[in-house]
């Protein structure tokens, strides 16, 4: 990508013209998408990329942005207005190889999933499976000698049961995302094991109705979407345009948790701009201790960037966002299902409003069941 561009020469021609903060983003992202259905199984598996430049005219002015698909510096010069003859000659860098991509080795496992989902549970209608993932590298210029680098691998999983067992109805929807793949794939292997609770469930006695203050269980994957609503709220954009909770909220809080943010080792340690990501304590269960921020946000705040800028593709601008946050409670127990004698045990939510200058939130509970003595029914 970017090492195939002459760089020496669009940095100068970026300061002939008299342009402020100059700086290059380059992406290549590559989508696989397999759809599995008994028998039947289809792939797609497509690429895409491109280059943006952005720079001021003067350094309080305004930013500009320019896009192009092609990663030479022919179409860079022609960006800015110039001369494409001025180019000189660069040796281009070999491509590389994409080492982590294996689609068929892919397919066959999760054929073989299905499969055993489909046979261990004799259902009448077979498991459909739908698996997304996606993988971006990405290159950012800020000076002729420097390239920074990284990679982001994002994936998700969506399993659909719409049959029968033994007479008795067996709908089942579940849906899986991260950014880590290898978590996903481990993920995975646990949803014929939930499938099957989800038929002992249906084939047991009715449970008895919690009474007066119902406890609520939230599994992992439920908290983490209430975690995730939460600390958009550091955002640090927000907190500068009033558009957070924090601008408005009584401080300290009185929570028994406190989150961390831990970047995972499996990507690249820099954020969209070239900053270092950082583990550092977000909220320690009373108030902040950091906001996330680009380079611009964190020049408002006269401070380092603390490396929160994200970008979905070239085309799009960069935002702000967590990449790893972790909620660490006060007390940890090693299970609190077992704590449980009764209650509501929520598995999976979905978040259908979030107002983040109130900080209310609307959840719907997708998936929960009632809790009897430490154990999950129907």
């Amino acid at each position: 990508m970017l090492e195939n561009l002459n760089l020496e020469l669009i940095f100068k021609k970026s300061a002939e013209l008299g342009l402020s903060n100059f700086r290059i983003y380059a992406e290549r992202t590559t989508t696989t998408h397999v759809e599995i259905e008994h028998k039947d199984q289809k792939a797609r598996h497509m690429e895409s990329g491109g280059l943006s430049v952005e720079y001021q005219t003067s350094l309080q002015g305004c930013w500009t942005t320019l896009r192009t698909n092609q990663f030479t510096t022919e179409s860079v010069l022609d960006l800015l207005g110039l001369n494409p003859n001025e180019e000189k000659a660069v040796k281009a860098a070999p491509k590389k190889q994409s080492d982590s991509f294996n689609l068929g080795k892919k397919i066959s496992t999760l054929q073989l999933l299905v499969r055993k989902i489909n046979l261990d549970n004799s259902l009448s209608q077979p498991v459909s499976f739908s698996y997304r993932e996606k993988r971006q590298r990405f290159q950012f210029c800020s000076h002729p000698n420097k390239i920074s680098e990284g990679e982001i691998e994002q994936g998700e999983a969506q399993f659909d049961v719409q049959s029968s067992f033994r007479g008795n109805p067996l709908c089942f929807s579940h849906k899986l995302s991260s950014s880590d793949l290898e978590t996903l794939e481990k993920d995975l292997q646990k949803i014929p094991e939930q499938i099957q609770t989800k038929i002992q469930l249906g084939s047991t006695e009715k449970w008895p109705l919690p009474e007066g203050n119902i406890p609520v269980g939230w599994s992992s994957k439920a908290l983490a979407k209430i975690t995730s609503c939460f600390v958009r709220g550091f955002e640090g954009d927000l907190v500068l345009k009033n558009f957070s909770y924090l601008a408005h909220a009584s401080l300290p809080f009185k929570f028994n948790f406190s989150i961390e943010e831990q970047p995972l080792k499996t990507n690249h340690l820099i954020d969209h701009e070239g900053s270092p990501k950082k583990n550092r304590v977000i909220f320690d269960g009373q108030k902040p201790r950091a906001l996330a921020t680009d380079c611009e946000t964190a020049q408002a705040f006269a401070v380092e960037s603390t490396g929160h800028s994200r970008r979905e593709a070239f085309d799009r601008p960069s935002s702000i966002g967590f990449w790893h946050a972790v909620l660490k409670g006060h007390e940890p127990v090693a299970s609190v299902l077992e704590l449980m004698t009764e209650g509501i045990w929520v598995e999976e939510i979905e978040i259908e409003e979030l107002d983040l200058i109130s900080g209310y939130v609307t959840l719907n509970f997708s998936q929960a069941n009632l809790v009897h003595q430490g154990q999950i029914g129907e």
